[in-house]
């Protein structure tokens, strides 16, 4: 028996899991479709943050770690509502804004990851037609070349 079982049972953590809490699939997914909602509300100041914030970035200590942030954040967060392709390019971003020295080409990397990120939310707001990313060569090589 595992330690979470065993203090489930001894009582040392409530036992909440009636059939009353369980959702349903249907409940989950549209839990899931209500947070990816949520979150392409407020992607666009996410994306205006990651410009500003490359824009600045070259010459700009405080600005590249901002950059740097912004793209752990969204790596995260993307993939946990459900965008992964959006996560990855969040990472593309958060690496190359780490790289030290922070050169031309790691600036060049996150500038085009930020301009497929600004893609991506476009298509997943409709305002492109949808296409798979994974099927972009940028993406693709974005996420192949050597960080």
């Amino acid at each position: 028996m595992g330690l979470i079982q065993a203090r489930l049972e001894s009582g040392l953590i409530p036992h909440r899991w009636g059939s009353e809490a369980v959702c349903s699939k249907v409940q989950l997914d549209e839990a899931r479709a209500s947070l990816q909602m949520r979150f392409l509300v407020v992607a666009p100041r996410r994306l205006d943050a990651l410009r500003v914030a490359l824009r600045t970035a070259p010459g700009d200590e405080l600005a590249r770690r901002d950059l740097q942030r912004l793209g752990h954040q969204l790596h995260g967060t993307a993939a946990t509502v459900g965008f992964g392709d959006l996560g990855l390019l969040g990472g593309v971003v958060e690496r190359a804004a780490a790289a030290s020295p922070y050169g031309d080409d790691h600036h060049a990397r996150a500038a085009a990851a930020v301009e497929l990120i600004g893609e991506y939310l476009a298509r997943a707001r409709g305002e492109l037609s949808p296409i798979s990313l994974s099927d972009d060569p940028r993406f693709v090589a974005l996420l192949c070349a050597v960080q």
